[in-house]
C-alpha cells in the first residue's frame, strides 16, 4: 500500500497537463518542498477505463527506473476526490511522440526532425522492454504502450513509461487470458520498435545520446544492432500471438545486441 499524503497539507500549483483519466498538477508539502505531480482523478468512466483500475494498477505497478508510478495516494480531498502523487519529472524530458492523428491512424506522429542513431535506438527499447517486463512480471497490463506515453531524455536516451490510464490487473498466472493479452502488449511493443527502426532509416542523428553524431551510415556494430533490432521487431509482430516471445525474452535478445 502507498503511504497517504493529505489534501491539506498540499500546496497546488500550476495545471501540468490533462489526460483521458484525470488532471495533473504540480503541488508542493512540508514533507516534498522540491515539488509532486499530483494526478487527480475525474472520477468517471473515460476512454481510458475506470479510475479505480488505473489506481489499482499503478500502486501494484511497483517502483522501476524506466517507470512513472505514485509514491503516495491523496486523502482527505474536500469533494472525496481520489488521486495519487508522483514524482515530478525534469523538464528535460519530453514525448517521444505525439499521439495518431486522423492521417497516421493507430500510429503515433514523431517530429519530422527527430532522427537517432541505432544506438540511442537500442537504449529506449532496452529500457522501455524492461518497464513493460516489470509489470507483466507483477500481473499488469499496461494497455496503452505508445510513444506518446513515453518520456524521453534526447541528451541522455534515458526513457520512462507513462499513464497507467488504461492499464488493468492480468488474470492469474496458468490463465490462457494472461498471456493472451501479454502477447498483445508484446505487439505493441513491436511496433513502438518498428517505429524506432524508422527514425534511425530517416536520416543522421539529431539528439546528444549515446551514439549521437554518427548518424546513419553504420559500420559493422550498427548494422550488426539494425539486424538484431529487426528481428526482435519481426518476432514481436508474428501473426500468431502464441508464437510471440514473452517480454523477459525480448529484454534478454535485447541484451545481446552491442552497438
Amino acid at each position: 500500500l502507498l503511504p497517504a499524503l493529505y489534501w491539506n497539507a498540499l500546496q497546488v500549483d500550476t495545471l501540468l497537463g490533462e489526460g483521458a483519466s484525470g488532471h495533473i498538477y504540480r503541488v508542493h508539502s512540508a514533507a516534498h518542498p522540491q515539488g509532486l505531480a499530483l494526478k487527480l482523478f475525474k472520477g468517471a468512466v473515460t476512454s481510458d477505463g475506470l479510475p479505480e483500475h488505473e489506481l489499482a494498477a499503478s500502486i501494484a505497478a511497483g517502483q522501476h527506473p524506466a517507470l512513472i508510478t505514485p509514491c503516495a495516494e491523496l486523502a482527505g480531498h474536500p469533494q472525496g476526490a481520489r488521486g495519487v502523487l508522483l514524482p515530478l519529472i525534469a523538464p528535460s524530458f519530453i514525448n517521444l511522440a505525439g499521439p495518431p492523428s486522423l492521417e497516421s491512424c493507430t500510429r503515433d506522429v514523431y517530429a519530422p526532425t527527430l532522427h537517432m542513431d541505432v544506438a540511442t535506438a537500442v537504449e529506449v527499447a532496452r529500457q522501455i522492454a524492461d518497464a513493460v517486463a516489470h509489470l507483466h512480471q507483477r500481473g499488469i497490463l499496461h494497455g496503452d504502450l505508445y510513444a506518446h506515453n513515453i518520456l524521453w531524455n534526447p541528451a541522455t536516451a534515458q526513457a520512462l513509461l507513462s499513464d497507467f490510464g488504461a492499464a488493468t490487473l492480468l488474470p492469474a498466472a496458468g490463465n490462457p487470458v494472461r498471456r493472451a493479452l501479454q502477447a498483445l502488449e508484446v505487439r505493441a511493443f513491436g511496433c513502438l520498435l518498428d517505429e524506432l527502426l524508422a527514425l534511425v532509416r530517416a536520416g543522421p542523428a539529431t539528439g546528444a545520446g549515446p551514439g549521437a553524431g554518427q548518424g546513419t551510415a553504420p559500420g559493422a556494430d550498427a548494422g550488426a544492432a539494425l539486424a538484431g533490432l529487426r528481428a526482435i521487431t519481426h518476432a514481436c509482430l508474428l501473426p500468431q500471438p502464441s508464437q510471440r516471445p514473452e517480454m523477459a525474452a525480448v529484454c534478454a535478445q535485447l541484451a545481446f545486441i552491442r552497438t
